[in-house]
């Protein structure tokens, strides 16, 4: 089995693929358990944790996979990645927590938090993460 890991990972770099490290893929798979302890939790404060860690999430498997500086421009540099609406929920998504984070006052509907962290889980799910 091992062998196959390695040979797999072989023929990623041959044809410009890179892939997320074992370490990465733990961390993403702690995050998912706190993330859907939050969402069952349902009150407005612990959904929009469960959005930040799901952003924060994606960033660090987009950092094993392309690069960029910010999670914005690795956002874009990945854009082959996903399926195109995917990839727009992502966007969303992002722009979402962002606006949660840094604009003061900023108040959104627990409904859109709840889609808003299910597009990360979307799109961890394309690039092949078990969650």
């Amino acid at each position: 089995m091992y062998i196959l890991k390695l040979i797999q990972k072989f023929m990623d770099l041959l044809n410009g693929k890179r892939s997320v490290t074992e370490r990465v893929s733990a961390v993403v798979t702690r995050d998912w358990q706190e993330i859907a302890a939050l969402v069952k939790g349902g009150s407005l404060s612990q959904l929009k944790q469960a959005l930040i860690v799901a952003d924060k999430s994606l960033d660090s498997v987009l950092k094993d996979l392309v690069a960029g500086e910010a999670m914005g421009e690795r956002l874009k540099n990945a854009k082959q990645l996903f399926h195109p609406q995917t990839y727009d929920k992502l966007w969303q998504a992002h722009k979402l927590r962002n606006a949660l984070v840094h604009e003061s006052g900023f108040e959104v509907q627990s409904f859109i938090l709840k889609a808003a962290t299910e597009s990360f889980r979307s799109a961890l799910r394309e690039l092949g993460l078990k969650l």
